[in-house]
């Protein structure tokens, strides 16, 4: 017994030092710079916007009183939810595909289809979607050339074209998670209902879909957490002008060079975006404590 106990304690010990590597790069890397940033976003600036030493709640109270920054945080949230919405609309078909498919050749091909988009940087997908929708770009050459428009369209530098582009880039990350939930769902209770009377539709709407409710609150998170910072795509694509918090933040340090302002704002949507996936949480956790008790 105490042999036992000696072996689980060791074992205990082993694990907690494997974790040490990556304990330590999260807070030299993370938690550190995260402290940091938040000290300054207190610090009182001068005319020529140099940071002194005296601390001030200026920044975070001119966001707040601010109509334009509230509307651009507004915003930001509007893009960040649409794009989820649309990612997991579109992922789930994709999602049930994965897992449907009975070929391990058929699944590992639609797994590396889902995932490519990982594999290629963000840089090179946005300017992949300029060339498609620019004013001579593919889409309006088609559409021209089969005499449905005479002039072109403008199609980017427009928050349509910036959600469109994240959901393309995002999606797999919506797809993922609720591949996960359905290949966890046991076959035994589709089958169950179907014995029971139940078409396949019913079947679908009364037990998969609300066991994978899990897998799309959990994709969507992850998305609108993405969306909601994302900050090469929203450049590339919808351009400086639009009113999106990272765009605004880009500008506040690289134009304007009000560091403890930026930061206030970088804290601002960071604090946001936690208490919308701790909302989130909160409901997935109540979902599953109605369903399985």
């Amino acid at each position: 017994m105490l042999k036992t106990i000696m072996k689980s304690e060791r074992q205990k010990v082993f694990y907690w030092g494997l974790l040490i590597p990556t304990i330590l790069l999260l807070v030299f890397f993370l938690v550190t710079p995260l402290l940091m940033l938040a000290e300054v976003s207190f610090r009182e600036v001068d005319s020529y916007l140099n940071i002194q030493d005296t601390y001030t709640f200026q920044h975070y109270i001119e966001v707040f009183q601010s109509g334009s920054y509230l509307k651009t945080i507004g915003t930001t949230l509007f893009v960040a939810f649409i794009t989820g919405l649309c990612c997991i609309i579109l992922a789930y078909p994709a999602a049930y595909m994965l897992v449907k498919a009975k070929h391990a050749g058929l699944r590992t091909l639609l797994y590396i289809l889902l995932i490519m988009p990982l594999l290629i940087s963000m840089v090179v997908l946005s300017f992949a979607w300029i060339v498609l929708l620019a004013q001579n770009g593919m889409i309006n050459q088609l559409l021209m050339k089969m005499n449905f428009i005479n002039q072109p369209i403008p199609m980017l530098w427009n928050l349509t074209a910036v959600v469109i582009a994240l959901v393309q880039v995002l999606l797999p990350f919506a797809a993922l998670p609720i591949a996960n939930t359905l290949g966890d769902m046991d076959p035994k209770l589709r089958s169950a209902s179907m014995s029971l009377g139940e078409n396949r539709w019913k079947t679908f709407l009364r037990v998969t879909l609300p066991l994978s409710i899990p897998g799309l609150i959990s994709g969507f998170m992850i998305v609108f957490s993405l969306a909601a910072g994302s900050y090469i795509t929203a450049l590339l694509i919808g351009g400086r002008m639009q009113p999106l918090l990272p765009l605004t933040i880009y500008q506040q340090v690289i134009q304007i060079s009000n560091w403890p302002f930026a930061a206030a704002l970088s804290f601002t949507l960071l604090v946001i975006v936690a208490i919308c996936v701790l909302f989130l949480g909160w409901l997935l956790s109540r979902w599953e404590e109605r369903v399985y008790g």
